[in-house]
This record gives structure tokens, C-alpha cells and sequence, in this order.
């Protein structure tokens, strides 16, 4: 009777650095996400990719260099979806309407995030075991994010003639759109972007000068 022979791992197929290095942060982040942070180790990582521990050393010094470049290509991605859709405040004389601005700029960043939920789940709603730098780097991109609404703010509000604090209302955009965007990658099928347009048209409407009281309840 011939010996049994023995298993052997499938053949993980090369790839070029740059390839193999976004597969291994792609294998980290499915970790972070259906596992918390603390699941992402290099043996885990090089099982998910069907390769050997020395592939991810070649690529990685170490599982904090591993966790360092994913919170990196998070960040990435997230500013360079941001910057595509972040409206610029308008020049003098512009004629744009400030309510159709805040409600396209809405709906652009909720879209980016619908485009690439995996990115935006662990900066909106960080796994177990975030690293502490990740929170840092998105609280100050926050801040920056802020600023540059609170310039769209001073703007819209001067032009549509509405007597509020801009840095208030700039807050609370901000805290829509956030909120909006975390209940997108919570229940895609039951927020659809469209549902908080809508919504966020409406409340526009509701404070520009002029527009009839809200009724009181009986």
C-alpha cells in the first residue's frame, strides 16, 4: 500500500510588493472587522492570504508595523475621498445656492462612504482594539474638517440672510453628516442616501427667512 501523501498549504501566487502588500492590509482589515483589532496578528493574516509567515516579515517588520499601515491606507482613502467631494467655499459674486451646496456636499460624502464601506467602518465605527493613534489622526482630521465647514458656513448663512451661530450650525452639519453616514454602514437597506438629503433639504427650508412657523401640536 503507497503512503499517504501528505497535505500541503495551496499555492499562494506571486505578486509584485505593491500588490502583495494591499492584500495582506485588505486580509487585516476583514480581520478588524468581523474580529475587533486584537484578532490582526501576522500568522492570521498570512493564513487568511494562503501564504507563510516570512511573506508578511517581508512586507511588515512586525504586527505594529502592520497596524501602522493599515490605520495609514484608512486615512488615505479617506482623504482622498473627501478631498474629491468637499466643497470649496464659494468666491464672491458666486451665484450657487447655499442649501443645494450643503445637500450636494451630503450627498457626495455619503455616497464615498456607500462606495467603500470596509474604509469608513473603521474610521466611523472602530473595531474592538483600535489603535490608540487611529482615533487621534481621525480626531484631527475632524478638526480640520470643521474649520473648512465652518468657512461653508460663514458663507451660506451670510448669503441666505439666516441669523445663526455659524459655528453651531457648522457642528451640527457635521454631526448629520457623520451620524447620517454611521447609520449608512449600519442598515445600507433601510438609510438610503436619498432618505437624509431629503431630510436635510427640508430643514433648510424650514430656517430661511420668511418661511412660515412650524405648527403646534394640538
Amino acid at each position: 500500500m503507497a503512503p499517504a501523501t501528505p497535505l500541503k498549504r495551496p499555492y499562494a501566487a506571486r505578486l509584485p510588493p505593491d500588490e502583495r502588500r494591499d492584500q495582506l492590509l485588505s486580509a487585516a482589515l476583514d480581520l478588524a472587522i468581523e474580529r475587533g483589532f486584537h484578532a490582526i496578528t501576522i500568522e492570521g493574516v498570512a493564513r487568511a492570504c494562503g501564504v507563510t509567515r516570512p511573506v508578511v516579515y517581508g512586507c511588515f517588520a512586525d504586527r505594529t508595523a502592520l497596524l501602522d499601515a493599515l490605520v495609514d491606507r484608512s486615512e488615505e482613502r479617506a482623504l482622498s475621498a473627501l478631498a474629491a467631494v468637499f466643497p470649496d467655499v464659494p468666491a464672491d459674486g458666486d451665484p450657487t445656492d447655499p442649501d443645494e451646496l450643503i445637500v450636494a456636499g451630503l450627498d457626495a460624502y455619503l455616497r464615498a462612504v456607500a462606495a467603500d464601506p470596509r474604509t469608513w467602518r473603521v474610521i466611523l465605527l472602530p473595531p474592538e482594539g483600535a489603535p490608540a493613534a487611529m482615533a487621534a489622526r481621525t480626531n484631527a482630521q475632524r478638526r480640520l474638517l470643521l474649520r473648512h465647514l465652518r468657512g461653508l458656513s460663514d458663507w451660506g448663512l451670510a448669503r441666505r440672510g439666516t441669523a445663526l451661530d455659524a459655528d453651531l450650525f457648522a457642528r451640527a452639519v457635521f454631526t448629520l453628516a457623520e451620524g447620517a453616514a454611521r447609520l449608512l454602514l449600519a442598515d445600507p437597506g433601510r438609510w438610503p442616501v436619498e432618505h437624509f438629503t431629503d431630510f436635510c433639504r427640508s430643514i433648510l427650508v424650514a430656517m430661511r427667512p420668511g418661511a412660515p412657523p412650524e405648527p403646534k401640536p394640538a
